[in-house]
């Protein structure tokens, strides 16, 4: 065990992390312009250089996940085979669900299959606003938000669950990487790598955080007629900044169970209102053909580059959803695994891929489809994305309950992942599995100051450029973590078969 879990925090790691993300906020301020500039040109080169090898990647990391759950890997516990689960099977599928989706399927899920309902994807074509263009917009809508992305996740928390709870490491991003470079974790390789999961991690939710605002400001206009002005972003961003660092002060099982659970069953009946309430057999049909269709285009779907093609789709919409959610890895993964223990690899990887990409198709089918029948795409071409969702509560009854229930559903599933990010910030710079009240309020102040300077300015474009930028690197660290991860499965497997 490295002696600085015995520490506060890691000196070195802590120190490093906290200055230059001073440092980036200083530069962010200072040179506005420079920043976007710097960040704009990292966005163009990783997307058209390197799009390919993202969508390999994902595709890989699909595979790896199914290998895990067979009988040879899926009775694996993570943990000691005396550990037992710390939550209940709701309670740990609701944090593990939130922390994970965040309020990024509130804004993508009525956003999305309209946008490409009235802009096709390159890969089906066909012309725009017809009932085949709405079945294939919703079907690229499930391969962004099914297996793909949640594979992410999952391949990463069984890296770092299995490497933590077996061998006493740790929870650390590094500590994915046992398998892989043994006890160099401990050295100047281990600090590396968790000074690089603080930078993905606040490039990451500071992605979502943007969209957050855009879409609670969006909401309060477009629905109540509250223009905030130029300052709404900031107010928003400080005004939640303030509520998840009161909540992540209070630990675990105070802040984010009771969020988590509060904010599960709000999400079920905003589903089952649009379900019932809006145009129920067509959003069943829409639902049920775009399942079928994502399946038998799943694989030229997951290695379709768009050669030939002008303009950089591909770099915007699937690029940069794998990006957004590799920036994400680090801490999503670390929390699943910290509330997984006791729980075997197969269930675990259930739980963080099949049933969270069962839960968007079902959210995605009813809400996205109800955005395809009423048709908003008028309302997105005059007031951006951000407005979906109100106008599809517009054409819906009560819409003033819904909308003040959308409003909660999208501050509570953000406030869930920004809770479980500072935590894993905390981890990462700590080494412990419940870092202390003033290192977790740390780092929830420093994730609002770094989502104000990269989201305050309103433009969807620079958001999505932040998660890009600090991704690309771990597009290599998941080859790794997936072929450390069967390496480590393989070597305990054969140490502890007659156990």
């Amino acid at each position: 065990m490295n002696d600085t879990t015995k520490k506060p925090f890691d000196p070195l790691v802590f120190w490093v992390s906290a200055t230059v993300t001073v440092l980036f906020v200083l530069w962010s301020v200072i040179f506005p312009e420079n920043m976007t500039k710097v960040i704009n040109a990292v966005f163009s080169w990783t997307t058209t250089q390197w799009a390919w090898l993202y969508l390999l990647t994902v595709f890989l990391l699909v595979g790896g996940c199914f290998l895990l759950m067979g009988n040879r890997y899926g009775k694996m516990k993570l943990g000691l085979p005396e550990d037992k689960p710390e939550f209940s099977n709701f309670s740990w599928f609701a944090m593990l669900f939130g922390s994970a989706i965040a309020a990024g399927i509130v804004f993508w899920g009525p956003a999305e299959p309209a946008y490409h309902y009235m802009s096709p994807p390159p890969y089906f074509g066909g012309e725009a606003l017809t009932p085949a263009t709405g079945a294939n917009a919703m079907t690229y809508s499930f391969f962004h938000w099914g297996l793909s992305a949640w594979s992410i996740y999952a391949m990463l928390t069984i890296a770092l669950g299995h490497a933590c709870f077996t061998n006493n490491l740790p929870l650390r991003f590094s500590s994915a990487f046992y398998y892989v470079i043994g006890d160099k974790i401990h050295g100047t390789w281990g600090k590396i790598l968790d000074i690089f999961a603080v930078f993905a991690t606040l490039g990451g939710l500071a992605t979502t955080t943007g969209f957050v605002a855009l879409q609670l400001s969006s909401g309060l206009k477009y629905q109540y007629g509250l223009a905030l002005g130029d300052g709404s972003t900031y107010m928003i961003i400080g005004v939640l900044t303030a509520i998840f660092t009161v909540s992540v002060y209070t630990g675990i099982e105070k802040g984010v169970k009771l969020i988590g659970d509060i904010n599960m069953w709000v999400f079920v009946a905003v589903w089952f209102f649009v379900l019932v309430f809006g145009p129920t057999i067509f959003l069943i049909n829409l639902t049920t053909n775009s399942i079928g269709q994502y399946l038998l285009h799943f694989i030229p779907m997951s290695l379709f580059t768009a050669p030939g093609y002008e303009g950089n789709w591909i770099g915007s919409w699937t690029v940069f959803y794998w990006a957004w959610w590799m920036s994400w890895a680090p801490f999503v993964a670390v929390f699943i695994a910290r509330i997984s223990k006791g729980r075997t690899i197969r269930e675990t990887v259930a739980a963080s891929l099949i049933l969270p990409t069962l839960g968007n198709f079902l959210w995605y089918g009813v809400v996205g489809g109800a955005g395809i029948h009423f048709d908003v795409t008028k309302t997105l071409n005059e007031h951006g994305v951000e407005s979906a969702i109100f106008a599809i509560a517009q054409n819906l009854p009560m819409t003033g309950i819904l909308a003040v229930a959308l409003i909660f559903l999208i501050g509570t599933f953000f406030l869930t992942s920004a809770n479980s990010a500072a935590i894993s910030l905390a981890m990462f710079v700590s080494g412990h599995e419940n870092p202390g009240r003033n290192l977790r309020a740390f780092w929830g102040i420093a994730l609002g100051a770094v989502a104000a300077v990269l989201a305050g300015g309103g433009s969807l474009k620079a958001i999505q450029t932040a998660s890009i930028a600090t991704a690309f690197p771990l597009m290599f660290l998941l080859l790794l973590v997936l072929y450390g991860t069967f390496r480590g499965l393989n070597q305990y497997r054969r140490n502890h078969e007659n156990d």
